[in-house]
């Protein structure tokens, strides 16, 4: 008959079974039961995520001497992504850049073209591209009489080309005193439209100071 087994304790003495227990009461002893990690227990299965696995590709690659392998495979291709994205910013500014450019001298040419158009209309008032005889008409009736010019004639003449405008020649004969004359001719020196006067001639006042006057009234017509 096999002898009973006997525990550590049995083969120990009152004072060392003693301070074995109270060791085991602290914690400085394992449990009978209890078994260390790695020793008689199963194995442990670690799962690591695509990320993590993907770092440790790289670590084993570095510290296995794989440094090479590394920049071939990881760092030139996301350099090569940088530097694309980044000529494509710096292309997409630059289009940005030209566009408020273009934008700043369209601005600036259609009010130079604003400003342009108002002095056309302006220069044509003065110089206008038809004859316009009403407007020639009105003119000179409206200061006649605001002047006290007596009309009795006004009689449109011939046309004559120059180098850069029409002139048209007015026959105008009528009567005035000296100073009403003076203010009618000032005032047609003074219309927007361009006039002139020439061959002015006058007879002796009467009892009132009125005398018959004959004058060329000279209108210009633009010539394009």
């Amino acid at each position: 008959m096999a002898a009973p087994a006997l525990a550590v304790d049995d083969l120990q003495g009152p004072g060392a079974r003693r301070d074995h227990a109270e060791r085991r009461r602290h914690g400085d002893l394992p449990d009978e039961h209890e078994v260390p990690a790695g020793r008689g227990g199963g194995e442990m299965t670690v799962k690591l995520s695509p990320d993590q696995q993907k770092y440790l590709a790289v670590a084993v690659l570095v510290l296995g001497g794989g440094g090479f392998g590394y920049i071939k495979y990881f760092w030139l291709p996301v350099s090569e992504k940088i530097s694309e994205t980044r000529a494509k910013i710096e292309e997409v500014e630059g289009k940005i850049a030209k566009a408020k450019n273009q934008a700043v001298r369209l601005n600036k040419i259609q009010k130079e073209l604003e400003e342009l158009n108002v002095a056309a209309l302006e220069a044509e008032k003065r110089l206008p591209k038809t004859q316009d005889l009403p407007a020639v008409i009105d003119t000179v009736t409206a200061l006649s009489r605001r002047y006290n010019l007596k009309l009795a004639t006004f009689v449109p003449g011939g046309s004559k080309p120059q180098a850069h405008f029409i002139e048209t020649t007015y026959m105008v004969t009528g009567s005035a005193t000296f100073h009403e004359l003076g203010r009618f001719l000032a005032a047609v020196a003074l219309e927007e439209r361009i006039y002139n006067v020439r061959g002015i001639t006058y007879g002796a006042p009467d009892t009132e100071g009125r005398m018959n006057v004959t004058f060329q009234l000279i209108s210009y017509q633009y010539k394009g």
